[in-house]
């Protein structure tokens, strides 16, 4: 686990890498740093994690989306998770780049259409520094090329404070995708950044570029709200 301590705008943010984990580690980390967050609201946390193959369900989810019986994925070593952030059914595996800020957000004065804003803008400009033009759907959350998905969003605020957030899709096996009805979202499909580039982009750099495009993004939040 890497850490590092960002201020911008006279707000702390601490950005947390946690490598490679498992989804319930990873959830167990969330809620610590939320109750963390709540007591102390000038501190925001960003965690950066790639998981091992999971399903991750919201809480109003349709379990008509899981293609399969739950044991065909267990059998197959895929986890699933029943969740409390909105949204249908997701995957997530090694390859993607999954980002958790546990926001204060009464202390960055955002509301959640703002805040859901952040992380699609962040992401957009995050693919334009490789010259992919993404873009948002008016009807379904997340960032998309076209008719395909390269970055999913599911959020949960509790008590003013965020939880749960986004997964880009950068080198990550995309075969899982096609076992659920991705999002609930039929007939549109995924694709990668590795899939857009024709070639294998570096993790670390695309980490690093992201998180200070979501920080960037909130702290010009917190500047425009106290003009």
């Amino acid at each position: 686990m890497r850490a590092k301590d960002v201020k911008s705008e006279n707000v702390q943010f601490s950005v947390i890498d946690l490598g490679r984990m498992p989804y319930g580690e990873a959830l167990q980390r969330q809620e610590l740093a939320h109750a963390e967050v709540l007591e102390n609201p000038s501190s925001q946390i960003i965690f950066c994690v790639e998981h091992e193959s999971v399903l991750t369900l919201g809480k109003n989810s349709d379990s008509a989306n899981l293609l399969f019986p739950r044991d065909f994925y267990t059998r197959q070593g895929v986890e699933l998770f029943d969740t409390e952030r909105g949204g249908q059914v997701t995957a997530h595996m090694p390859g993607q780049l999954v980002v958790y800020p546990i926001i204060n957000m009464a202390e960055l004065k955002l509301s959640i259409r703002d805040y859901v804003n952040v992380l699609e803008e962040s992401v957009i400009q995050t693919l334009a520094k490789y010259g992919i033009n993404a873009h948002r759907d008016a009807e379904h959350p997340g960032v998309w090329i076209g008719h395909e998905k390269i970055c999913a969003l599911g959020v949960r605020i509790k008590s003013r404070v965020s939880m749960h957030g986004l997964a880009l899709n950068v080198a990550n096996d995309l075969a899982l995708f096609g076992k659920i009805i991705p999002c609930g979202i039929k007939f549109r499909g995924v694709t990668s950044m590795e899939r857009q580039l024709r070639q294998k982009p570096d993790m670390a750099v695309i980490r690093n570029q992201l998180t200070q495009e979501i920080i960037s993004r909130l702290s010009g939040a917190v500047a425009t709200a106290v003009q």
